[in-house]
């Protein structure tokens, strides 16, 4: 089972005074948070000693405080979430402080993220204090953000520069389009999302967003299940333990029967703390019959056109054991429905309309070289109430 959800992102442009630190190689500084991972987490002047032999412990001290400024660590020398990436590649935070303009968009799933940045080369734009408004909302600092325009991009805001405490910033107009689609694979345990649209490139026109994907982790079980409760109620009845949507028959068609799959859409879902969803697309959703009179009648169907599609001479025991295989292993199984006894199976209806299909069941009974059993004409009843005999055909248990 897979589900596709889409969301529309609003996208601001803004232009402000900010710091930003670009994430470069900095193997010193990569070899320094290595060092405070081996140590336990945290970087001590000790620590610095040890990676930078013949360092005095005031210049040991220097580095830490450094590290600190760069975010690397805390305030007590534990590496931060940054510094653990740093860590783990060659690329260290580099700030500085100036204009840019920066493209913003906010969602649960984004969070409060830049798109995009671009310096700005005249600060004429942050002039005029008339248009100097406040941010529309605050990006998230000390998180690595990729710009979506020139991927080869990373940085880092560490924040805005306030006039008399307040920031203010320039709102620009911008021609972007922003969309979330997110990728539900349920079977596989996985959710992927990934952003597509354009934004202004920093070379003039627009440039195709180029996003590398990224995940969730959610619990996709947990959130059908928690569905199972709201918008797939009007399609089903949803089973947490078979992970399978109970369904009538009617209405379903032949493929859904044959495949017990359905696709559905969903008006609206929610994805607890990660938003809300219109027109979700469910495809290849499991489905199951709802009743015993659901599986009787889905059960009978699958076999009158296994029957039709090949008019072959069959014995009772072929329908029988036809009859066993398109159950068995089915959903069908749990409410064990019944092959028809072979007079009822080969009533005058079925004459009447397929007489091919009629002779074909009838002469390899009536022409048999032995009489056949009664027991072997008698209905037969397949499926999870049942048990086995010897001669491998299952039989209703009374």
């Amino acid at each position: 089972m897979k589900a596709l959800l889409e969301a529309t992102i609003a996208v601001e442009r803004i232009a402000a005074v900010a710091e930003i630190a670009w994430l470069k190689r900095r193997p010193e500084l990569a070899l320094l948070c290595r060092a405070a991972v081996d140590a336990g987490g945290r970087l001590a002047p000790e620590t610095v000693q040890a990676v930078l032999p013949g360092l005095g412990e005031a210049g040991a001290r220097n580095v830490v405080a450094w590290c600190r400024t760069l975010g690397l660590v805390n305030g007590g020398g534990a590496l931060t979430e940054l510094g653990e990436r740093v860590a783990r590649g060659d690329e260290a935070p580099v700030p500085e402080q100036g204009a840019y303009d920066l493209w913003l968009a906010q969602h649960p799933v984004l969070g409060r993220r830049i798109l995009a940045i671009a310096r700005v080369t005249s600060s004429a734009r942050l002039r005029p204090e008339k248009d100097l408004t406040p941010l529309p909302f605050a990006p998230e600092q000390g998180v690595v953000f990729r710009s979506v325009v020139e991927p080869r991009e990373r940085f880092v805001l560490r924040g805005f520069l306030a006039n008399h405490g307040e920031i203010r910033c320039v709102r620009g107009t911008t021609g972007a389009m922003c969309r979330l689609r997110w990728r539900l694979d349920f079977e596989a345990g996985r959710d992927e999302w990934r952003l597509d649209g354009a934004l202004e490139s920093p070379q003039g026109g627009m440039a195709p967003v180029q996003h590398e994907p990224e995940t969730e982790g959610l619990d996709l079980w947990a959130l059908v299940a928690a569905w199972g409760a709201g918008p797939l109620v009007g399609h089903g009845r949803w089973q947490a333990s078979e992970c399978r949507l109970a369904v009538g028959i009617g209405g379903l068609s032949e493929a859904e029967q044959e495949s017990f799959r359905k696709t559905l859409r969903l008006d609206r879902a929610d994805v607890p703390g990660n938003g809300s969803y219109e027109g979700v697309l469910l495809e290849d959703v499991p489905i199951g019959p709802a009743s015993a009179y659901d599986a009787q009648r889905w059960a009978r169907a699958r076999l009158d056109r296994s029957l039709a599609r090949d008019p072959i001479y069959r014995s009772r025991g072929a329908v029988r054991r036809l009859f066993d295989e398109l159950v068995q292993g089915t959903p069908l199984e749990r409410f064990a429905p019944e092959l028809p006894a072979h007079d009822e199976l080969t009533g005058g209806a079925l004459h009447a309309q397929e007489p091919a299909l009629y002779w074909s069941l009838v002469a390899p009974v009536d022409l048999a070289p032995r009489r056949v059993p009664p027991e072997e004409l008698a209905a037969l009843r397949v499926g999870a109430r049942v048990s086995a005999p010897a001669a491998g055909i299952e039989v209703a248990s009374e």
